[in-house]
């Protein structure tokens, strides 16, 4: 019976998360580590200092997007494990409980190109943009390996909680703006990208709370959720990017993204309420209608899903045969879409074949997000540009134990 409520349990979990797709195309590949590699209109979600007159591109629709799901704690082989067994024993419980800190989290997320091209130094582009996340006290699951073991337990939104954001930018931006600085200086770059904001959904657990007590008077249980849902918003979002290259061969670059970053939902707004209860119940109430279940909905005002500002710094470095980079994300804020836990993230495009570009990235892990492996495998022929990747997450390969996996893939048309 503990070994159907535990798969329940993670089932529910990760349906809570089922929702969306992140980064697209080549940028999956390497991790993140992707600033200073962006290229014609990929530039405007990367650095928009990068683009140029002499670097034309055409995104095909759907040819760029790429999506992950991924969670902080378990891996198919503590879940074949247990199948296979068909039992827990105390070693399996004690093994699932020390693979969670604290809470199970499960993100997901992606982004899918809809059109993008570029003139000149300007580029046009659009992207439908998918985020989710949930997050499952630890306790919970000790209470059904174990039961209850203390007299009361109590849970809070910090722990228990799920969210999801969709939206499309239309964006447009301008590069390879130089700085009037003196001679002796490094040429600098400068370009700015600014993005309308669609929004199509948002829902946020704006309110938990849940207790369980267990004592000489029955048991007791309380489960409040309020979700926060908003639908059809409008919204902007500006970044800023520099670049140069102080030396031959090496580049570096800054950009600050999510500026004014902000999508205010108006048109449907409402909180989906929740509330369970159940007072002093004994075994012998159970085939009776022992608790109180309310579910409605309640029309709210209009509320505002803020962006946090991200700071992200680069360095890649080019030889004939390896194209290495390194990237550095600081966020100033926590959303479903950004952290405020900085996070490192390595990149090698290899070149044995110029028309068969091999892409390597690896990604440290923080406490919001594990580490990470991406592979992928390019084909260019002009005018045509063509990739796909895959990425597995605390385990060099997919496989067993993977804690997740992402798949992207790339199409351009230069001209």
């Amino acid at each position: 019976m503990t070994k159907h409520l535990l798969l329940i349990a993670l089932l529910l979990l990760g349906c809570l998360a089922l929702f969306g797709t992140n980064y697209a195309g080549r940028a999956l590949m390497y991790s993140d580590s992707y600033m200073l590699r962006a290229r014609g209109s990929e530039a405007n979600y990367w650095n928009p200092a990068l683009l140029r007159e002499s670097v034309q591109n055409f995104w095909l629709p759907v040819g760029n997007m790429g999506f992950y799901i991924a969670n902080n704690s378990l891996d198919l082989e503590i879940y074949n494990h247990i199948m296979k067994k068909g039992y827990l024993e105390e070693i399996d419980k004690e093994k699932l409980l020390n693979m969670i800190d604290d809470h199970i989290a499960v993100n997901m997320g992606g982004q899918m190109s809809i059109i993008g091209f570029t003139i000149g130094n300007i580029a046009f582009t659009s992207s439908a943009h998918a985020y989710a996340k949930a997050a499952l006290d630890e306790t919970y699951l000790r209470l059904l390996l174990y039961g209850n073991t203390e007299e009361s337990y109590e849970f809070t939104r910090e722990n228990n909680n799920a969210s999801m954001l969709s939206y499309v930018d239309v964006t447009v931006g301008m590069g390879d703006l130089p700085l009037p600085l003196p001679k002796n200086f490094p040429t600098v770059k400068a370009g700015w990208a600014a993005s309308l904001l669609v929004g199509i959904e948002d829902i946020d657990t704006s309110e938990y709370y849940g207790s369980f007590s267990s004592n000489y008077d029955g048991a007791s249980l309380r489960q409040d959720i309020v979700l926060k849902t908003g639908g059809a918003g409008a919204g902007f979002k500006g970044m800023v990017g520099l670049v140069s290259e102080p030396l031959n061969s090496l580049s570096v670059g800054v950009t600050l993204d999510n500026i004014l970053g902000f999508i205010k939902w108006g048109l449907v707004r409402e909180n989906l309420v929740y509330h369970l209860q159940a007072d002093s119940v004994y075994v012998a109430n159970l085939q009776d209608d022992f608790y109180d279940y309310e579910h409605y909905r309640e029309k709210t005002d209009s509320f505002t899903t803020n962006l946090p500002p991200e700071l992200r710094l680069a360095a890649l470095y080019r030889t004939p045969q390896v194209i290495l980079s390194a990237d550095y994300v600081q966020g100033f804020g926590s959303s479903i879409a950004t952290s405020k836990v900085g996070r490192v993230s390595l990149g090698a495009e290899l070149l044995p074949i110029p028309s068969l570009p091999i892409h390597v990235g690896y990604g440290f892990g923080n406490s919001n997000y594990p580490w990470r492996v991406s592979y992928g495998v390019g084909l260019k022929i002009r005018p045509f540009e063509f990739g796909i990747g895959l990425q597995s997450f605390e385990s060099f390969l997919p496989g067993q134990t993977s804690k997740g996996i992402a798949l992207s893939t790339y199409l351009h048309l230069e001209m």
